[in-house]
């Protein structure tokens, strides 16, 4: 379990709109490896059940 530090200060709204700009970046990149994952197992999928008739 994470403790929270209170000795760091808040994060500026500058800071903050940094993070979450990060975040959804990670985000938008995990969508599309995720979305590259569904299509090649399609096609894998597609291939073999092709070859095994």
């Amino acid at each position: 379990m994470s403790m929270i530090d209170e000795t760091k200060a808040p994060m500026t709204p500058d800071e903050q709109k940094a993070y979450q700009a990060k975040q959804k970046q990670r985000a938008v990149i995990m969508a599309g490896l995720l979305a590259f994952l569904v299509v090649l197992f399609y096609f894998i999928t597609f291939v073999k059940i092709g070859t095994a008739t």
